[in-house]
């Protein structure tokens, strides 16, 4: 198996962590279940997926709880959980875990009390509680809520740009990274946008065949580029990509108009997505319209 380079591995995984948040089964995937997972998925060995998870805790792509501590003396390893820096994410995760830590101490403890209640009189002996599931689960509640507070104090230092500079920073002297990481963050966007359009149809770009854009989807999926895209609100470059037969399967057309639904319901509580309304709503119903000819059979 030809190993990925680590770049590409590092963002692969600060995504995966990133949906395992939102629709993981426990939440919140650590090295006792995901390890092992992610050293055979990029040919890695643990140790080093070990690495790429600090540089992405560097990065601020990701926080890292200390879910159990190390005890040689009863031969407990160390065990580490991960949470996305993402501040809305953090929130969600937080009321996830608070909930599971009260149904948690009620099964043990056969009484019940709040989340804030069971930490405060806990955590101050939770070595005590240590490599046990309610030890566990104190500690990620009480680190979430002080990640939360972090990034709320110093927004600045998780913005998508930020964690850029820092990553392209650290991996400066990773040759293949420094390619892949290029071709994710810069030439996606300057090939679209520099793409004449058909003389044929001047509302229609022209299709063609890119090599650097071949060259770009074989090391990084289109669902994942996507993503990045939505991250930065590019919702102009999403559209050309459309326009371009660049993003012309049904699976990812759907996943363009889902994720735009989301963001519709959520418009309420975020004002950020406040002022892309237009921007989204016309990306919606391109793809919708997009979606009801191949469907029809127009498209091919």
């Amino acid at each position: 198996m030809a190993q990925t380079s680590t770049i590409k591995a590092a963002l692969e995984i600060s995504e995966a962590i990133r949906n395992e948040n939102l629709e993981g089964k426990t939440r919140v995937p650590s090295t006792d279940t995901h390890l092992r997972t992610w050293a055979s998925t990029y040919n890695r060995s643990e140790e080093e997926i070990r690495a790429i998870l600090e540089q992405l805790k560097e990065a601020h792509y990701i926080f890292l709880i200390r879910t159990v501590a190390p005890d040689p003396n009863l031969f407990v390893y160390g065990e580490d959980a991960f949470i996305y820096a993402d501040f809305s994410i953090i929130n969600e995760v937080k009321k996830f875990a608070e909930d599971q830590l009260e149904k948690l101490y009620e099964a043990t403890q056969y009484k019940r009390k709040s989340a804030f209640q069971i930490t405060r009189e806990l955590f101050p002996k939770v070595k005590d509680y240590n490599n046990t599931p309610l030890g566990r689960q104190i500690n990620i509640c009480v680190m979430l809520d002080e990640y939360s507070r972090l990034v709320n104090a110093s927004s600045f230092e998780f913005t998508d740009q930020w964690r850029r500079t820092k990553i392209q920073d650290i991996f400066k002297d990773d040759n293949s990274s420094s390619k892949d990481m290029a071709a994710t963050f810069q030439t996606t966007k300057e090939e679209i946008q520099n793409v004449s359009p058909d003389p044929t149809n001047p509302e229609k770009p022209k299709e063609r065949q890119d090599p650097q854009w071949q060259k770009i989807t074989q090391s990084f999926p289109i669902d994942f580029l996507l993503k990045i895209h939505f991250k930065k609100y590019e919702f102009d470059v999403i559209k050309k990509m459309i326009q371009l037969g660049r993003v012309k399967e049904e699976k990812y057309l759907k996943q363009i108009r889902d994720t735009l639904q989301i963001m519709e319901k959520n418009m309420d509580h975020d004002r950020i997505l406040k002022i892309y309304k237009e921007e989204i709503t016309d990306l919606r119903r391109y793809s919708q319209a997009k979606l009801n000819m191949l469907r029809q059979g127009i498209l091919k």
